[in-house]
């Protein structure tokens, strides 16, 4: 862990050289996007993020892509291009409620934006299933930093009924962020995920995974007790030490 500018500087600069051997590395770009974050280079920290965002998206790995788009939200929350991105995935996946969302938050931020205008013109009068629950929207979730994301109290319970779609994306940015070994992120989206039953169990195991991660054993056991209640979980799942 680094504890003095000095020190992120220079993993700042090791980052860059290895950037110039593997310029397609995503997990190096967003590795470096967080040094810059932390050295207080928002600017810099969502330039990165930009560039890893469209690698995955080139590969069509659009979950992943949004994922890294909200990122770039986290830290400026009302970057418009990333939020006319996240909009484009989100019809790519089917989710034209989400990217209405989106181009809704376009046109407050920018009232004569065509390009908006007229996605959104084009997604009105489709018929989008009604939620029982309530999911958080975008404003909600993404306008803080990852160090100041803390867990929610989830409630214990069984699996169910299928997935909702909303919240099943939730569960697979959170599957993202973790693959990119960004467990702050990965966590609240995991929270969000357990409001369905259905898959609950599953985001309670890889929220006690998370928290492992980052060396948070309470949180970490809080979670694996909390599965253990839907499903016994074996001994050595439930008292894994932090890594």
């Amino acid at each position: 862990m680094f504890t003095s500018k000095g020190q992120i500087e220079k993993a700042i600069q090791e980052c860059s050289r290895e950037l110039e051997k593997s310029p397609r590395n995503t997990r190096l770009r967003l590795k470096l996007g967080d040094l810059h974050l932390r050295n207080g280079d928002d600017g810099k920290a969502v330039k990165e993020y930009l560039q890893a965002a469209e690698l995955e998206a080139k590969e069509e790995m659009n979950t992943r892509a949004i994922a890294i788009y909200k990122r770039v939200l986290s830290v400026a929350p009302d970057h418009v291009e990333a939020i006319r991105r996240i909009a484009a995935l989100f019809v790519k996946e089917g989710l034209l409620g989400d990217a209405r969302g989106c181009y809704e938050k376009i046109l407050k931020v920018r009232p004569d934006d065509h390009e908006a205008r007229e996605a959104l013109s084009s997604i009105e009068g489709v018929k989008q299933p009604k939620r029982d629950q309530r999911v958080p929207q975008m404003d909600e979730a993404l306008t803080v930093r990852p160090e100041n994301l803390l867990p929610s109290g989830p409630s214990d319970g069984a699996t169910t009924s299928s997935p909702d779609k909303d919240l099943e994306l939730h569960y697979h940015l959170g599957i993202g962020y973790k693959q990119m070994e960004s467990f702050h992120y990965a966590i609240p989206e995991f929270e969000l995920a357990s409001q369905d039953p259905s898959m609950r169990f599953d985001c309670y195991l890889l929220l006690g995974e998370c928290f492992r991660e980052i060396g948070d054993s309470e949180q970490s056991k809080k979670y694996f007790e909390l599965a253990s209640k839907i499903r016994k979980l074996s001994e050595n799942l439930q008292i894994a030490p932090a890594s």
